[in-house]
């Protein structure tokens, strides 16, 4: 099982088409949050250096708005990553792999008339993407872990024919317990 913290932005990228804008693409990242993150995982190693491992995780996700601290975005998520594990040695490993999320439906969102409204209304219900990352070794059983996600999907409803994209990204920090199996 793992608990820790994610700090979260979301991606967004203008490409405005048509006769009336400019041919350049406008990429800009909000002010970061810091939310918590806890889920549980299956690791099945293939030898001692490889395996695979599913989880479940909650994540929350979201950003501050720079220009005003009213208008900010919390979205919960329910997170199955599923990741391809490497271990250097009895110290280190390196995992990467991809997850496919689903909005927790009593998350609200503040929109940009102040109004709370269901995060549904404003962004998809999933998201998918990739992510990469590491662990260490504290101790007996216990890791700490940092993994950096990249959101795929497009979850912006209103997005303008695919002129506008916001994608999660979250730079997670967890601290790891593993359970062995008795034999």
């Amino acid at each position: 099982m793992d608990a820790g913290v994610n700090i979260a932005n979301q991606r967004v990228v203008f490409s405005p088409s048509g006769p009336y804008y400019s041919s350049s693409i406008n990429s800009q990242f909000y002010q970061n949050t810091v939310k918590p993150t806890f889920g549980v995982f299956y690791q099945s190693n293939f030898s001692e250096s490889v395996g695979v491992r599913l989880a479940i995780q909650y994540m929350g996700l979201g950003y501050k708005d720079r220009l005003s601290n009213q208008h900010s975005v919390n979205i919960n998520y329910l997170t199955f990553p599923l990741s391809l594990h490497y271990t250097l040695n009895k110290k280190f490993s390196i995992h990467s792999g991809g997850y496919l999320s689903f909005t927790l439906h009593n998350t609200k969102v503040t929109n940009q008339s102040n109004a709370i409204v269901s995060v549904t209304s404003v962004y998809h219900d999933n998201d998918t993407g990739i992510f990469l990352g590491g662990e260490h070794c504290l101790g007996k059983d216990f890791f700490l872990a940092v993994n950096y996600f990249i959101g795929t999907k497009n979850i912006w409803l209103n997005d303008n024919n695919g002129a506008v994209k916001y994608n999660n990204r979250a730079l997670q920090f967890t601290l790891i317990y593993k359970f062995k199996k008795k034999s």
